[in-house]
Formats: C-alpha cells, structure tokens, sequence
C-alpha cells in the first residue's frame, strides 16, 4: 500500500485494479483515434483476468494505463486505492516499481546486466543494496522459477523463455499489489509460451497473484478465470471460466463478438 494517504480511496484499498470510464485518443495527422471509449474495469484480489482484443482494439493502451505507463485524457485508475492520476511524474514512477509489476513480449532486459542484477533493479532503484536481503530475494525468486543455474547468465545467453522468466521475476521482486503482461508468449515459440502460461497460472493459484495478461491468442487467454474482449476501444463482452477453458471453443467465442455477431455481455 502507499504511503500516501491524500490520494488514496479508502473503499478501494483492498481492490488491486479498477479503472472508471477511461478515455485515451490519439492524434494520427490531422485526425483523432479514439484508443479508448470510456472503459470501467475492476480486477479482484486473485483474479487472472486475460484482456483479448484484435490489434486497434485499444487492449495495449489500456493496459499501458491501468499500468501508470500512459496518463487517460480523461477517467480514473486505481491501484490498491491509489488514484493514479493525483500522483505527480517522480511518484507514479515510485508507485508503479513498488506496487506494479510489469512484464513486456519483448522482456524489456538490460543486456549488460546478468539474471540477477536485472532481477535486483527494482529494489536497488529504491536505494537497496546489491547485496544482503536483496540478492537473497533474487536468489530465491530465481530458483524458484527454475533459473537457480542461470544466475550470472546474460539475456544474451538465455532462451527466449528463461529471458521472460527473469522478466516476471522482476516482476514480483518488489511483491507488487498486481502484475500485469503485455502479450507475455508473443515472441516465444508454442512450448516456452505454454511454461509461460503454466507460471502465471501457478503464481495466480499457489500465491494468489492478481494477474492481468493482455494477449491476442485464445490459447494464451485460456489459462485466465476471467477472460475480457475489446472491440473498438470498449468492453464488448466479459466472463468468468470454470476450470480452464478450451482454446478452440474460446476462439470461436472471440470471433463471434469481434465480429459484432453478440455483443451482449456473457455471464
């Protein structure tokens, strides 16, 4: 939680993501695009939502927002009550290395620095050594992502898939309210996407991590209890999964709504 107390909204404190009628344009030349329509989200503590939507259907925007990334025009997000949008530059930038951890497809790794110190930034950007309690963290987090040997590997000499498995843990190295993915398996190949997805599911269901994944494959998607579509920079439709989901069933669902066959919320 923030130490702040001013901005903070005691009725959300224990809600990790909600967002109110967020709106986002863009300027293209000398038009607009509209990248998001007034979009209100509420993610539960322990909840794997997976946000589905085809390219230009605003889901990176948003989660670049709800992220702290990307300031709305216009609407409010909240992170453990914290409203986002009340924090000048230097403590949202403070905010979201603590409370929000963020995972990109292209891993976002600093190609100098081995799996441990890339692991450790976060905690050394609050002022921690890089040594003691904090390379204990990294070490644990590491091995338990099965990176015990790779500690002093370099991106350069990790697969694609050890590459994004040091980029979610750190992630969590600052044991963040919410860890949000931006099509996390995009450049892996179907086997490291699936171990990809298997983590994330286990993080969410032995941890209770708050998980959000952007993604735009319906095998990716699957893995969620909650899956959302976004269709014209809105909510087209949302529901809850019992159990994982069929990848092909949920593909066909997907294209339905994009399609503008159902548009009704599913339940």
């Amino acid at each position: 939680m923030s130490e702040s107390t001013t901005a903070a909204e005691p009725s959300l404190s224990n809600v990790p993501l909600r967002t109110s009628q967020l709106v986002k344009t863009f300027r293209q030349g000398t038009s607009s695009v509209t990248a998001l329509n007034g979009v209100t989200l509420e993610v539960p503590q322990g909840e794997f939502t997976a946000i589905m939507g085809a390219s230009g259907s605003g889901k990176s925007t948003l989660l670049h927002v709800m992220g702290g990334l990307t300031r709305p025009d216009s609407g409010e997000v909240f992170v453990e009550g914290e409203r986002l949008s009340s924090l000048p530059d230097a403590k949202l930038t403070d905010f979201r290395r603590r409370r929000i951890g963020l995972v990109f497809q292209q891993f976002n790794l600093i190609p100098a620095l081995t799996a441990i110190e890339n692991v450790m930034l976060p905690l050394m950007a609050g002022g921690a050594s890089a040594s003691g309690k904090t390379r204990d963290q990294a070490v644990a987090l590491l091995d338990r992502l099965g990176l015990g040997q790779r500690l002093a590997h370099r991106p350069d000499a990790m697969s694609g898939g050890e590459q994004q498995r040091v980029a979610i843990a750190r992630a969590l190295i600052t044991d963040p309210a919410i860890v949000m993915a931006d099509e996390p398996t995009g450049s892996l190949d179907s086997a490291n996407g699936r171990a990809i997805c298997e983590l994330l599911k286990e993080l969410n269901e032995k941890e209770g991590r708050t998980i959000v994944v952007v993604t735009h494959e319906p095998a990716v998607a699957a893995w969620a209890g909650r899956v959302v579509i976004m269709k014209d920079g809105a909510i087209g439709a949302e529901w809850l999964a019992e159990g994982t989901q069929d990848p092909h069933e949920l593909a066909a669902r997907y294209q339905d709504i994009v399609s503008g066959s159902s548009l009704a919320n599913a339940t």
